[in-house]
């Protein structure tokens, strides 16, 4: 998997004394945990970046079933979309802990994309990269069974927020078995059982809360694949 720095982040990727003037218009809020920052269906009248904490978008079923697309991390930015085309808000994003986000209003975001064209060229490279990552998961859900997404998943949740320990193994830490199992439409009963049997297979194991990935090329390699280019994934470690 290619592992992209910033993926998620059009503002750390300007130049210098542009990022500067957009920081100088930015203002910080605190969320606690469960605290929403914006519903579905809401207008759009400000953009994010996600100083400290997480945040999860999602959307949920009319019998409640919670869907989740993503966990923003520390450096990500987000809510972007309903300011560029002026539609309503395509997801709900609620704080994952105690949060500090920045926040840009629209005025002030309009006025900076007006008059700097590499914020517009920033954002068309996040906007294009989120689109294949979406292909990626549209791929999984149309064409792979319950295993092998799973696999894929923790793959791409292994190389972008896993953190290597002293036997070289990956430690993905911070999501529960019915975050799994929103992140793949599935159930947390489902979402155990696959993980028990890759477990009872040598290619991962639970400890408090962690999943343990000895061997992270193993484990993809341990289930079918999709023909096509090198997959990405956001590099949280840079």
């Amino acid at each position: 998997m290619k592992k992209i720095p910033a993926l998620h982040s059009w503002i750390s990727k300007l130049p210098p004394e542009i990022r500067e003037q957009v920081l100088q218009r930015m203002r910080h809020r605190h969320y606690e945990d469960g605290e929403a920052v914006y519903l579905l269906g809401e207008e759009g009248h400000e953009l994010y970046m996600v100083e400290s904490g997480r945040v999860r978008s999602c959307n949920y079923t009319l019998s409640g079933k919670e869907i989740q697309y993503t966990v923003w991390q520390a450096g990500d930015c987000f809510g972007e979309l309903s300011l560029i085309d002026g539609l309503a808000r395509v997801h709900s994003a609620y704080a994952l802990g105690p949060t500090d986000l920045l926040v840009l209003h629209k005025v002030d975001f309009e006025a900076l994309y007006a008059e700097f064209h590499e914020i517009a060229v920033q954002i068309n490279k996040l906007l294009s990269r989120r689109l294949r990552l979406a292909h990626t998961v549209v791929d999984d859900a149309t064409l792979l069974p319950t295993k092998e997404r799973l696999v894929r998943l923790l793959a791409r949740l292994g190389y972008s927020v896993g953190v290597a320990d002293e036997h070289g193994a990956t430690i993905i830490d911070g999501f529960t078995h019915e975050n799994l199992a929103r992140m793949l439409g599935s159930t947390r009963e489902g979402v155990g059982r696959e993980l028990k049997q890759l477990e009872e297979v040598g290619l991962l194991r639970r400890s408090y809360g962690k999943i343990i990935i000895s061997d992270i090329t193993a484990l993809i390699d341990s289930c079918d694949g999709l023909v096509g280019g090198e997959p990405i994934v956001p590099d949280y470690h840079q």
